[in-house]
């Protein structure tokens, strides 16, 4: 019964009901955020997939726009324009066809410019301010093929053009690869910042960061967007691109954080719209509660071993130390006691331990002790009755009633000194009854007033006091003392009156002789004498008796002397036995 085993055994219980919790949240916790994790990436895939779809349109819409020009009646006269006509005329010509295109140009959301060139006149018209189109088309368009239906990404140059998306068409189609004999080349220009203000008012109502990517060209970006980060994306990104996939997910590690990149390609354009989201904002919440769940754990199993070390301190510790308490005393070791300095239930029943163990420890003492003094008693007894004086008296009695012929008087001290022995000499049993010993007392003051034939005795016990249980040999002594010391000391006759009383709490009985008694230093040395407690020197019978009725019967029992009416001494005997084995 270790103590630290106990202690193991009480965070071994704690732990295995722990253990369940935390491993049932870790499970949930694991699902909960892969599921919101899913979640978030479909959702931001439908997100982009709808952005992709409306840059789509956008550019859809002005691929139409600017392959429907060629049916226009203006753009006809145009491609018809004679080189050699006025001036004036192709002035108006061309003026009313730049207003038009310009008209076009303010339709729709986006900004974007049209541009026309006639390779046959040589003629253009845009709505372009800062191209110098017909240089432009003739080193870069004449003579040289045009990729039809394709848009084309122009970055910006030391010229004040942005960048822009261009896509150029051909009238007839046939001659894409001799533009030196098409009728017509129309261009259409798209600034490429109409797809950064979109991607702006779509990361504002979004958690992540988009942007478009193509791999030959720098990003397109938001206006708040975070260079250094798109830049540590774009390796990643690089990978993706080259491996074909058209959209996609994943997630990447950066040196501040983990980030989930959502990727989608534009069928019309051929760029990459691409989102990168935080994991920790998209999992604030789970990672939060998962936070707050271990926190409270932590307080929960700190305040478990805190509980249980004081449920081990408080309850085990004190249950243990009565535990192996009571097996001493159980083993027979009656002085074991409990430091007690508590002031709860446990210090009540230490206490009420330790007053136990005291008392059984004081009863054992007593019995002990009692029947020490009970056999030391008897066995004086035995000593003071086998006396040679005292049976050498009586044999004499009788060998000189024999020789006068008094066969009564012999048979009569026989019969007395017969029961006498028999009864101080039967040491097995040591309690008897207040009958028993005042039978005893006129056995022995017959056999002494058949010696001295001058002794008178008066005995007066109720009979409600004979069946009271007594120690054996209690009375026999105070007697012998009165004769002794009292009445042999006289010449003439003399008498004890011995006499009971049955009291409401007590039983008394009283001894009285009229033997020479004491003087006050005497007396004052006798009481002083049956009041020592322990082993004193020599032979006191009457101490014995009032230090075994103490230990029988409590201290408020024992001997009481006093000078007796009839001039000798008075010894009263008095016992409580409601104070028996207090």
């Amino acid at each position: 019964m270790e103590k630290s085993n106990i202690f193991k055994k009480i965070l071994a219980i704690l732990g295995l009901l722990l253990i369940p919790f935390v491993a049932l949240y870790s499970y949930s916790n694991q699902v909960s955020v892969q599921v919101v994790q899913e979640e978030i990436q479909q959702n931001n895939r439908n997100k982009l997939s709808f952005l992709v779809q409306q840059i789509d349109d956008e550019f859809n819409q002005f691929m139409t726009s600017v392959n429907n020009l060629g049916i226009e009646p203006r753009v006809k006269s145009f491609i018809a324009m004679d080189p050699q006509s006025s001036s004036y005329a192709s002035f108006e010509l061309k003026l009313e066809l730049q207003e038009e295109l310009e008209r076009r140009g303010k339709t729709g959301g986006w900004s974007h410019s049209y541009t026309l060139y006639a390779p046959m006149s040589d003629q253009v018209v845009s709505t372009h301010g800062s191209i110098s189109f017909k240089k432009l088309f003739r080193d870069e368009i004449v003579g040289k093929p045009v990729d039809p239906f394709i848009w084309k990404f122009e970055p910006m140059d030391n010229s004040r053009v942005p960048d822009s998306f261009t896509f150029r068409t051909i009238e007839p189609l046939s001659a894409y690869d001799h533009t030196e004999e098409a009728d017509l080349v129309g261009e259409i220009r798209v600034d490429a910042k109409n797809i950064g203000d979109m991607l702006t008012s779509f990361k504002s109502d979004s958690s992540g960061d988009p942007f478009l990517y193509h791999p030959d060209y720098a990003p397109i970006v938001t206006r708040t967007a975070n260079m250094d980060r798109i830049d540590e994306l774009i390796p990643s990104i690089l990978a993706k691109s080259q491996s074909k996939e058209e959209q996609g997910t994943f997630i990447t590690s950066l040196q501040d954080a983990r980030y989930m990149v959502n990727f989608i390609k534009s069928d019309t354009i051929g760029w990459y719209l691409i989102e990168y989201v935080p994991l920790e904002s998209i999992l604030d919440p789970i990672t939060s509660s998962r936070n707050w769940f271990w926190l409270s754990m932590s307080v929960i199993a700190i305040v478990s071993v805190l509980a249980a070390f004081l449920l081990y301190k408080h309850v085990q510790v004190p249950i243990r130390e009565l535990f192996l308490a009571v097996k001493r005393l159980r083993k027979g070791d009656y002085t074991v006691r409990v430091d007690s300095g508590k002031r709860d239930e446990f210090g009540y029943l230490f206490d009420q331990f330790n007053l136990m163990s005291e008392q059984i420890e004081d009863l054992i003492d007593r019995v002990y002790e009692e029947k020490l003094r009970s056999r030391e008693a008897t066995l004086k007894q035995l000593q003071s009755q086998i006396n040679p004086h005292f049976l050498y008296n009586c044999l004499f009695f009788m060998k000189n009633m024999t020789r006068l012929g008094e066969q009564e008087a012999v048979m009569a001290m026989a019969v007395k000194l017969g029961e006498y022995y028999r009864y101080t000499t039967h040491v097995d049993q040591q309690e008897t009854t207040v009958g028993d010993e005042i039978k005893l007392i006129r056995n022995y003051l017959s056999i002494q007033n058949m010696r001295m034939n001058r002794i008178q005795f008066d005995i007066d016990i109720p009979e409600a006091m004979e069946e009271l249980s007594l120690p054996r040999l209690l009375l026999q002594p105070i007697v012998e003392n009165a004769i002794i010391h009292g009445i042999e000391q006289k010449e003439d006759a003399g008498a004890i009156t011995i006499k009971g009383l049955a009291l409401a709490d007590e039983y008394i009985i009283i001894i009285d002789d009229d033997g020479i008694g004491m003087d006050e230093e005497s007396f004052a040395e006798l009481r002083e004498t049956i009041d020592m407690p322990g082993e004193a020197s020599g032979s006191c019978g009457m101490r014995n008796v009032h230090q075994r009725l103490i230990h029988k019967y409590g201290s408020r029992s024992g001997l009481e002397l006093e000078h007796s009416p009839a001039g000798g001494l008075r010894v009263i005997v008095r016992w409580k036995e409601d104070d028996e084995h207090a």
